[in-house]
């Protein structure tokens, strides 16, 4: 019982909505529904998954999953593009450091959801890295038109 209650509090750890100046951040575990359902996303982008991203795939799924399939010729990608998608990954990588002993050091990368899907897409999907979180333009969805 323990377990189970340990996992549901690290999974909801990555459900969160963030917002800056510039962008909202989503974390990796939210589905489409539990985004309408939040108040701190902002309403025209529930809009854009209800009239858009819904015919592409359903709302129960998680964002990274859908953006771990995503097709170029999906309409649901040319609208991330529009909103200026970003995808951060992170991955553990050897280094030298003082004296010559290798360490395990974590890198952090943010891209564009072209980059990810033809650069990162596989080695995500192969365990090699990990989705952090997703962020869309405030601007680029304030420029959108539905």
């Amino acid at each position: 019982m323990e377990t189970q209650d340990n996992n549901d509090f690290k999974n909801n750890d990555f459900k969160y909505v963030i917002q800056d100046t510039n962008c909202v951040y989503f974390g990796k575990e939210l589905t489409y529904a539990e985004m309408m359902d939040k108040d701190d996303v902002p309403f025209k982008f529930k809009a854009v998954i209800s009239a858009h991203i819904a015919r592409d795939t359903d709302l129960n799924r998680k964002m990274a999953e859908h953006i771990l399939q995503i097709s170029e010729t999906e309409f649901s990608y040319r609208i991330f593009e529009q909103l200026k998608l970003t995808v951060r990954i992170c991955y553990k990588t050897q280094k030298k450091g003082f004296g010559g002993r290798m360490k395990e050091k974590w890198v952090h990368k943010a891209c564009s959801l072209r980059q990810f899907c033809s650069a990162y897409r596989s080695q995500v999907a192969d365990g090699e890295m990990m989705i952090e979180d997703f962020s869309i333009s405030k601007l680029a969805l304030m420029a959108l038109s539905i």
